[in-house]
């Protein structure tokens, strides 16, 4: 498993608002099943940061392709990025010695 850091920006229809009570509780149940490390939005309310666990990026893809707010087309440009975690608190639970 592999860790991967998404940036979601939204589109400027405020939509997302009232669509966002479904995304959490999507990622509720990501986080339930191992998927989800962390998430939340930017305080500007422009999008979001999300860490995942996957086996791959194509997984990821998956997993956002399932989000409701890719469904509603709120999202103007999703980022992809492996990532690898190495200082911090964050890096010491997730870090490669707990693959």
């Amino acid at each position: 498993m592999a860790y991967y850091a998404v940036e979601y920006v939204f589109t400027t229809d405020k939509r997302h608002l009232e669509i966002r009570p479904r995304h959490r509780a999507y990622l509720t149940e990501l986080q339930k099943n191992g998927k989800l490390v962390l998430s939340g939005p930017l305080t500007s309310d422009t999008g979001g940061l999300l860490i995942f666990r996957a086996a791959d990026e194509p997984e990821v893809q998956q997993l956002v392709a399932g989000d409701p707010y890719s469904a509603a087309g709120v999202l103007g440009e999703v980022r992809i990025a492996q990532w690898n975690p190495i200082l911090g608190y964050l890096a010491d639970y997730i870090g490669p010695d707990h693959d």
